[in-house]
């Protein structure tokens, strides 16, 4: 679906549950704050849900405390019958965890707006960008379609999500429109410098130590062209960290000139075993993640590993080393 069918699609419909994935990020948490306000503004019936809460550091995002939690609210399969579900910054229902079951497979519709790669072919009405750099950005173009006149709170959430999923204006998907339409949020009431900290200088001590452990499981691959971190379970508890607390981490190996690939392995609170990576280019690890049922952009993907931690690293390893050998 293009900006201008998806905007036809959203006004002429009156209920919405907007959600987003597990562990929702600040691209996702933008988007479905940006998206409500605005369908909340010409008259619709709207509620974000998700599976999971989203991390204290994200409350900025979210003046209006509309955000819900999926295990705080009361859904009946009648209201639900009736419902366009939006799922926003991924491709993959599964990926919304228990939404999937007490919402997607209830709702009239399911709508996707997302920017990742996809992997295989859509069952339902999919607004796919591949090529821009956020959620956000997709969300503000069609906020534009819409004619809608962001306000300040809804300027610094998508702001603050274009930021996330850049890398700060860093990564290879960030182009003109990026620019243009950050510039143009800014215009609105974004302030880059309080976005910033929020979003980089308002961690917990506990974040302090899960990075001073994490830091301490690295280990090294390919002439140290890969680097390989691991938190697990235990490490979440010694350090009274929470599993968002872990975000950003994989990044910090990626400073190192030498290290092309950067992996981390890390269990949730629910003992789930996730793998995130990151590239600086020299290979595509949306394809590493799809052969785990997982996806994402070239140069950032993750999936939900089913095996052992140390099963898990063993096979992405050699799929990285492989990649790498190719290219």
């Amino acid at each position: 679906m293009t900006i201008e069918e998806t905007t036809t699609f959203l006004s002429e419909r009156d209920e919405f549950i907007v959600s987003s994935h597990e562990t929702p990020d600040a691209d996702g948490i933008g988007a479905e704050y940006a998206l409500a306000c605005a369908l909340l503004s010409k008259g619709k019936h709207v509620r974000v849900i998700n599976a999971d809460r989203r991390a204290d550091a994200y409350a900025f995002m979210d003046p209006k405390g509309i955000i819900q939690n999926l295990d705080d609210v009361n859904l009946s399969e009648e209201d639900l019958s009736g419902t366009t579900a939006i799922l926003v910054d991924t491709n993959d229902i599964t990926y919304s965890g228990a939404v999937v079951d007490k919402i997607l497979s209830k709702a009239r519709e399911i709508l996707i707006i997302d920017h990742h790669e996809i992997s295989k072919e859509s069952v339902t009405r999919i607004c796919s960008f591949p090529g821009l750099s956020s959620t956000c950005e997709i969300i503000y173009e069609i906020l534009m379609s819409m004619a809608y006149d962001i306000p300040k709170d809804v300027a610094t959430s998508l702001f603050a999500g274009i930021v996330y999923d850049t890398g700060s204006f860093a990564y290879s998907k960030t182009g003109i429109g990026t620019f243009s339409a950050a510039l143009d949020l800014v215009k609105r009431g974004a302030v880059p410098s309080h976005i910033h900290g929020a979003l980089y200088e308002s961690s917990t001590i506990s974040a302090l130590l899960l990075s001073k452990e994490t830091l301490s499981t690295l280990e090294l691959y390919a002439e140290n062209r890969i680097a390989i971190q691991t938190i697990t379970l235990q490490t979440l508890k010694e350090t009274g960290s929470s599993y968002h607390d872990a975000e950003g981490l994989i990044n910090v190996p990626l400073q190192t000139a030498s290290i092309e690939i950067s992996i981390l392995l890390k269990e949730n609170e629910a003992g789930t075993l996730r793998c995130s990576l990151r590239s600086k280019g020299t290979i595509n690890v949306a394809q590493i993640a799809q052969s785990f049922r997982g996806g994402g952009h070239k140069s950032a993907a993750g999936f939900k590993s089913p095996y052992p931690l140390e099963t898990t690293k063993a096979k992405v390893l050699k799929l990285v080393e492989a990649a790498l050998n190719e290219a």
